[in-house]
């Protein structure tokens, strides 16, 4: 054999010995990350500003969050674009879950619809770790329809097409596309109005201006137990626990389900370590009792899911809310 073959065969054993040499210091570093992880405070992007109900589920999870992992979780509003700055900043950040967010029904579902053109994948661009709530609407009449449940207002929409309007905070919002949802399915005509101060919206609501809206509960239930709207069904397949008495809307209009929801998200290639703790975390936050409790309180049902099935959940989401912006023909405000 020739010293040159000989040096040559040398040469690859080497190549190939430092190769699984660095393969195996990569895993192990990788490993040692995520074993130390957090070492230093966790930021989490909400992408709506404070005191929305996005920024309050935030602080009650990250204070729970930085209890369960012995770190401190600093919350950080950007809000701005329908949540598009918050979630770009994200995505463009480095996968080490430092930077956290709320993948939301808005910033990744409706958004990608709406806007057209954003910038980012709403699923590529992220690692989706787990679904954590989400908040039922209640659908309300204001008392001058003469409807009593959901078989009636449909019947009185159709016998009157046209005729009924419904408000919401603008184009694309949940409360919206709820009222689209419920057009496809049912074939009744009713106008949607958008308002750029919903509590003109309600007010108009409250006066018989707008004949009915999709409402989140905590907030419409009042006008509701005080007789001043009339609660027709709650938009999700299952009864709100703060309003038991009121029916889904689902049964009587079969499949009917329609929830903004919330989960927690973070830059695309995460290790894989790392997003097991986090999930871990999340689910111990969403089973604690006294978080339920507060969760329940601002209006929100528990519903996790675990990493796989929430990304499921998202592919069908996507398509779901996409479909129900382009039929409606929803413009950005």
């Amino acid at each position: 054999m020739s010293p040159i073959f000989k040096t040559g065969r040398l040469n690859r054993l080497i190549g190939t010995t430092l190769l699984g040499l660095c393969g195996a210091l990569t895993a192990s570093h990788a490993n040692a990350q995520a074993q130390a992880y957090p070492n230093k405070p966790i930021k989490f992007v909400v992408p709506y500003s404070a005191g929305t109900t996005t920024d309050v589920i935030a602080r009650l999870y990250a204070q729970k969050l930085g209890e369960i992992l012995g770190q401190s979780v600093v919350v950080d509003n950007k809000a701005g674009a329908g949540g598009n700055i918050s979630a770009e900043s994200v995505a463009r950040s480095a996968p080490d879950g430092y930077t956290l967010t709320f993948s939301t029904s808005a910033t990744h579902a409706t958004n990608p619809a709406l806007y057209g053109k954003i910038p980012f994948d709403p699923i590529k661009d992220f690692t989706h770790i787990t679904l954590m709530v989400a908040a039922p609407n209640m659908l309300v009449i204001n008392p001058k329809i003469p409807a009593n449940n959901m078989a009636e207002l449909i019947a009185y929409a159709k016998a009157n097409p046209g005729k009924l309007t419904y408000m919401s905070a603008g184009s694309g919002t949940s409360p919206h596309m709820a009222g689209e949802l419920l057009k496809t399915m049912t074939g009744i005509d009713i106008q949607h109005v958008p308002y750029k101060q919903v509590t003109q919206g309600l007010t108009d609501l409250l006066a018989g201006e707008i004949a009915m809206s999709f409402y989140h509960v905590p907030v419409i239930y009042p006008h509701v137990k005080s007789g001043r709207l009339k609660a027709m069904g709650v938009a999700t397949s299952e009864r709100s626990p703060i309003a038991p008495e009121v029916p889904p809307i689902g049964d009587t209009v079969k499949g009917y389900d329609i929830r903004p929801w919330w989960g927690l998200a973070g830059p695309a290639g995460m290790p894989q370590d790392i997003v097991d703790k986090l999930e871990k975390a999340t689910m111990q936050f969403l089973k604690d009792p006294d978080m339920q409790k507060r969760l329940v309180d601002i209006g929100v049902i528990v519903t996790p899911m675990n990493q796989k099935d929430f990304n499921a959940f998202m592919a069908t989401e996507l398509v779901k809310w996409t479909k129900l912006v382009k039929d409606s023909g929803a413009k950005v405000n």
